[in-house]
């Protein structure tokens, strides 16, 4: 399971600034995304998007139907 949160680098610790519900000693790996990263890639998946003829909010069922968005298929 992923999931993301976020945190603060502080006297080489990262500090989460919400609860992160993992076991006591759990090993996870991280992904250091800055915030000027993350505008990038929003804005990179909205061009995505764009290209694939999919804004957010006009289509709603890719996961069900992804042949024929994927092969222009009925």
């Amino acid at each position: 399971m992923s999931k993301v949160i976020e945190a603060i680098f502080e006297n080489g610790l990262f500090r989460p600034l919400s609860e992160p519900h993992l076991r006591n000693h759990q090993r996870v790996r991280i992904e250091i995304l800055s915030e000027d990263d993350e505008s990038s890639v929003e804005a990179q998946k909205k061009i995505l998007l764009e290209f694939a003829g999919l804004q957010k909010g006009i289509s709603t069922d890719v996961a069900r139907n992804h042949d024929r968005y994927l092969y222009l298929k009925d």
